[in-house]
């Protein structure tokens, strides 16, 4: 098995199903956190936009952040940006709409369920210890 195999096997443990529209771009890690850096996929072109000929890329939209599992005792977060098109000449935005995580809670469909199914917190009980 190559190294880029498993490299590719293990993202696909660490980042959830629901994040799979977004290619991870950067990894940083300081003494508090793990951020991973999501950005989503070019070619994830909205439905209303996919006839039109002339769309352009038109950056990203404000990042969202997304508490995971912890590795290595740290806390890790998904960086998720979500990108913005729009038809060329046209000020007018389009952005894919994602159910990324449970409403209210800054954190993965996994880890909430987790925390409180499993261990009976919410996120910032479980952040608080």
């Amino acid at each position: 098995m190559s190294l880029s195999s498993l490299y590719t096997d293990l993202l696909q443990i660490l980042i959830p199903a629901s994040l799979r529209d977004f290619s991870l771009v950067s990894v940083s890690e300081s003494p508090s956190c793990i951020v991973l850096r999501l950005e989503e996929s070019v070619n994830n072109i909205p439905t209303a936009l996919k006839d039109n000929p002339n769309i352009v890329l038109d950056d990203f939209c404000n990042p969202l952040e997304l508490q995971t599992f912890p590795l290595n005792d740290k806390p890790v977060y998904f960086k998720i940006y979500r990108r913005m098109w729009k038809v060329s000449g046209d000020n007018k935005h389009h952005s894919n709409r994602h159910n990324l995580h449970p409403l209210g809670v800054k954190a993965t469909f996994e880890f909430a369920t987790f925390l409180k199914e499993d261990i009976g917190q919410t996120l910032d009980e479980y952040n608080s210890c």
